[in-house]
């Protein structure tokens, strides 16, 4: 668990991304999503380290391949975040967070943009990656809250993260799920980042 203070991002970070990628121009609904009220956005940035560094650029790929209600390939309308030094400032910052024996040389990262108003997800699951992201950026809701379970589905760990929290673990460690949202005042949102630390398969590097 951490947030962005403690990550040493800029006072305005979070509420700046909120206002340029959290809209109508970026968020779509796609066919078949689950749940079905759901919009997205989605990215995937490619990563470099070197001399205690990293860089981070664009990566040619963003499909998702047989992962949650879907088997098959899904493709997206790509929000170019790559461009946004604050954003991926905070890319760096959360890859400096994985412990040094689980790094990666190079990789890619992929970025989900979320807006939810009911439920978050259907089921406790994984998916399929190195390390998973859960960045809350604005939400109006009560309820929310996220659950990490043991292989018996028992909840190791369950808290409320509030606008600017983070948690990051392990995938192979822990079945994930978030509790349905409820109303506050008026109808309830959840905007979210929801991002992997991919496996170098998931999209090869040349």
């Amino acid at each position: 668990m951490t947030n962005d203070r403690e990550l040493g991002m800029v006072e305005a970070f979070r509420e700046k991304f909120h206002h340029s990628y959290f809209t109508d121009e970026h968020l779509r609904s796609y066919p078949n999503d689950v749940p079905a009220d759901r919009l997205r956005a989605r990215d995937v940035l490619r990563y470099d380290r070197s001399d205690g560094q990293i860089a981070v650029c664009g990566h040619d790929d963003i499909g998702i391949e047989g992962r949650g209600e879907h088997a098959g390939r899904r493709e997206f309308v790509r929000t170019d975040l790559a461009g946004d030094e604050h954003f991926v400032e905070w890319v760096k910052a959360i890859l400096s967070v994985v412990p040094e024996r689980e790094q990666q040389a190079r990789g890619t990262f992929g970025v989900n943009l979320f807006r939810t108003r009911s439920k978050v997800v259907t089921r406790p699951h994984r998916d399929g990656e190195q390390f998973i992201i859960v960045y809350v950026v604005d939400k109006q809701c009560e309820g929310g809250e996220t659950r990490l379970h043991d292989a018996s589905g028992g909840v190791v760990y369950q808290g409320t993260l509030e606008p600017g929290d983070l948690i990051i673990f392990k995938d192979s460690d822990f079945l994930h799920s978030v509790t349905e949202l409820e109303a506050k005042d008026g109808e309830p949102r959840r905007d979210a980042l929801v991002c992997t630390v991919n496996y170098p398969g998931t999209y090869p590097l040349a």
